[in-house]
């Protein structure tokens, strides 16, 4: 999450990002790999901590509410010996740190982008003049476009061209459109369809902005040992589904009812399939996909995950891909995922700062927003992790 009192316009090189979930804790990710860095290299988190500038006590606070946050154990502690132990990063914290730092290459890149394309002639204009000096919003988004990155540069670029900073939690698609129910958030960015039809149904939602798409994709352990490497093109993901249920391979379910959970409880329901027996694991204290994908490579199972969090994770020698579009094992529209900005009725909630959410919506249909879009991930990946959906 960008942080809004390092920015300056034309500046993008000192963003701060904080990882915040369910709204509960907010922790520096800037001073927490900050910290797993020194302390990769100094093996000492006093040694850390002192080079950073920083308490000791501190430190471990950091490490602590990260541990928690995550339900991932990041350090080993070492007590004793003849240099009076040490610290070391566990195989979760290594990894977490690497996730890190093309996490940030990539915005860095984004970011850089942006910079070299704006001219000062082209800011959007929209309903900037409602608008004033230090306002903000407040945004509710699923996870996939906080965990590569690309909100952050959405955001940032939204900033300079207006002036208004947007502040987001990051959380399931059902949870997102709880806060904005409650009126806690301006608006919501979800991919969960039938979830969205019931907000906008009820009169909670004034308008529905479909943003950008990537698609779902079912991975598994390279050995496949439900045997779905084996189906012929035009079975899709329904069969590969049922195989794994007979074969009784794990399976890691997100369980927290975000618009991936929701799109793979669909996806078992058309197949037939009632998933309750000890092969399907729910894991719906695993943060966001990423943490599902970690889940599954050590468990060796199966899951459903959108594709751009996979080429994220770097874990393609662990897990393999087994159907998904491009490789046409998928009907057609079977794995679709769409992105869409909810804006809160302020007639049912009064607290919402509706016009400022209308402007980021507009901005986001924009020439500029579409680019970032469309660009976002194609140097680091060879493609874009996203597609603009055009307007209908």
């Amino acid at each position: 999450m960008l942080e809004g009192d390092s920015m300056d316009k034309g500046n993008f090189t000192d963003f701060k990002v904080s990882l915040e979930l369910e709204g509960e804790k907010r922790i520096s990710c800037n001073d927490l790999f900050a910290l797993l860095e020194n302390i990769l290299k100094h093996g000492s988190i006093s040694r850390a901590a002192s080079e950073m500038g920083i308490s000791y006590r501190y430190s471990w606070g950091i490490v602590g509410a990260a541990e928690k946050a995550l339900s991932l154990e990041l350090v080993h502690r070492q007590v004793g010996g003849h240099e009076g132990g040490g610290t070391s990063l566990s195989k979760e914290g290594r990894e977490l740190l690497e996730q890190y730092k093309y996490f940030k290459q990539e915005v860095d890149l984004q970011l850089e982008h942006f910079i070299n394309r704006a001219a000062p002639s082209k800011v959007f204009t929209g309903l900037q003049q409602e608008s004033s000096p230090g306002e903000h919003l407040l945004l509710a988004s699923t996870m996939e476009p906080v965990e590569t990155g690309l909100l952050d540069v959405l955001e940032e670029a939204f900033f300079q061209s207006t002036g208004v900073l947007v502040r987001h939690v990051a959380l399931g698609s059902g949870r997102a459109l709880e806060l904005a129910q409650k009126g806690r958030v301006d608006m919501a960015l979800t991919h969960a369809p039938d979830l969205e039809e019931e907000f906008m149904g009820d009169g909670w939602g004034i308008s529905k902005i479909p943003v950008m798409s990537n698609v779902f994709i079912l991975v598994g352990p390279s050995n496949d040992p439900a045997g779905i490497g084996t189906l012929e093109q035009g079975w899709g993901v329904q069969e590969a589904l049922r195989r794994i249920s007979a074969a009784r391979t794990p399976f890691i379910s997100r369980g927290d009812r975000s618009g991936t959970h929701l799109r793979e409880l669909q996806l078992w329901e058309k197949a037939g399939v009632t998933p309750e027996e000890d092969w399907y694991i729910v894991s719906s204290g695993i943060a966001g996909n990423t943490g599902v994908l970690r889940l599954a490579r050590d468990k060796q199972a199966y899951t459903l995950v959108d594709r751009a969090t996979f080429l994220l994770s770097r874990c393609e020698d662990k897990l393999k891909i087994f159907s998904g579009t491009e490789e046409g094992t998928a009907l057609p529209g079977e794995l679709d995922n769409v992105f869409s900005l909810l804006l809160v009725n302020p007639q049912r909630v009064t607290s919402v700062n509706f016009k400022g959410a209308l402007l980021f919506g507009q901005w986001l249909r924009e020439e500029v927003a579409a680019k970032i879009i469309s660009d976002f991930g194609r140097e680091s990946f060879g493609r874009p992790l996203f597609s603009k959906v055009e307007a209908s």
